[in-house]
């Protein structure tokens, strides 16, 4: 198949090495791309590179395991901790649902690996030797049908188990076809993935963060000679919430206009109903609101839509770097109405939008240098003004923000 990008294998990588490459993201992302999603081909990217488990490392440490690869895994990792946790949360949904006579009982499921981003976790397990993904969120687990055969992709072996509302997919790999790939097309927005499957199981997963009902998925072998659709997975065996929060406003402008707008996205959010609408930007005909949901941040945007006359766009940009929670950061973005868009660069307009921001501060003023500045209210500690067009740079380094209380106070100060 020509035209289609080869991923590397997922590999070790030091960790200086790593760093700059995180470094090198968050300066790429001002650079225009046709098909590729912004942070999230990206930041996938190094994820992917960085051994496929960068961001998961993290949070499986936090959670007092030591990931490491299992040779009968592939070298994917197996955190026998999580793995744990998540398939008794899978179990426990089983029972609930009534459904323990469709699957094998808890002691005959066994883990192959693990996987997590984003604060989605994935186990690739066996139920009585049938391969099985058992998804789990801060509020929801999702299992796959053990039971299930999925369809396969003409002439090969190679099929889907389970593809969920967060955009995960699961399934196996022709064992024929080591090293292929997998691509994801959402509207006019796409990326890729590395097919790195279990030699034991053959089994695969991967992070998409589309929407399924809006995505179509490929798989190309690695020569890139050939090129096939995959074909949807079947229904879970079930899907359920099984540690309920307390809904998000969705009554308020910010908070109508974030439930508008990720529901309108092709992007997928985990655990969506949960996050609390921060500050709302609605300026030259373009919309940037901020939601927040415990630890983690979002920016969704919408704008009028020129290949689609008379249809609005929308897009979600996730808070996805690792530092530390109380710091202060923004949430890059690219253009909007520019040439990714369809539009062009004279009227186009970049959000800096930042997050967690001290809970006291109520404004902050950004200053871009050269005594051009922008005000803009905080909202749960998050803020957004548009990049002022005489800025030369549309992503500048080094803005210095400023946040002050209800009284005046200066609470934060430092750049973004």
């Amino acid at each position: 198949m020509s035209g289609e990008p080869e991923y590397p294998p997922r590999r070790a990588m030091p960790d200086d090495v790593r760093a700059r490459m995180r470094s090198a993201v968050r300066e790429g992302i001002a650079k225009p791309r046709r098909t590729a999603r912004v942070w999230y081909a990206a930041a996938a990217a190094v994820v992917l590179v960085a051994s496929g488990v960068a961001a998961a490392t993290q949070s499986l440490r936090q959670q007092g395991a030591d990931p490491g690869p299992d040779p009968a895994a592939g070298g994917r990792n197996l955190d026998v901790g999580l793995a744990t946790s998540s398939l008794d949360r899978c179990w426990a949904a089983v029972r609930a649902a009534g459904k323990t006579d469709r699957v094998a009982p808890r002691e005959e499921w066994v883990p192959h690996f693990t996987d997590v981003m984003l604060d989605v976790s994935v186990v690739a397990a066996t139920s009585a030797g049938k391969p099985m993904f058992c998804e789990t969120t801060l509020t929801t687990v999702t299992l796959s049908d053990p039971n299930a055969v999925p369809t396969y992709v003409p002439g090969t072996r190679t099929g889907l188990l389970l593809q969920s509302a967060t955009g995960l997919i699961g399934g196996v790999l022709d064992p024929a076809l080591p090293g292929a790939g997998l691509s994801f097309q959402a509207e006019d927005s796409g990326g890729g993935d590395a097919v790195e499957a279990s030699p034991l199981t053959h089994q695969f997963v991967s992070f998409t963060w589309t929407d399924p009902a809006k995505t179509r998925l490929s798989v190309y072998e690695p020569a890139g000679a050939t090129t096939a659709s995959l074909p949807p997975a079947p229904a879970p065996l079930l899907s359920a919430v099984d540690r309920p929060i307390a809904p998000a406003d969705r009554t308020s402008p910010a908070g109508r206009a974030l439930g508008a707008c990720l529901s309108g996205a092709a992007d997928a959010v985990s655990d969506v109903a949960g996050y609390r609408p921060g500050v709302l930007l609605d300026k030259d005909g373009y919309q940037v609101v901020l939601g927040r949901l415990g630890d983690r941040s979002l920016a969704c945007t919408t704008l009028p839509d020129p290949r689609r006359p008379g249809r609005m766009k929308m897009r979600v940009y996730q808070d996805q770097f690792e530092l530390p929670p109380e710091q202060p950061r923004t949430i890059p973005m690219q253009p909007l109405g520019g040439v990714e868009d369809g539009g062009d660069r004279a009227n186009a307009r970049t959000p800096f939008a930042g997050t967690r921001l001290p809970s006291t501060a109520v404004t902050v003023t950004c200053d871009f240098g050269a005594g051009l500045t922008s005000t803009s209210d905080v909202v749960d500690g998050t803020f957004v003004v548009f990049v002022p067009k005489e800025v030369n740079d549309p992503f500048p380094r080094g803005v210095h923000v400023q946040a002050r209380d209800a009284k005046g106070t200066v609470v934060f100060a430092g750049a973004l």
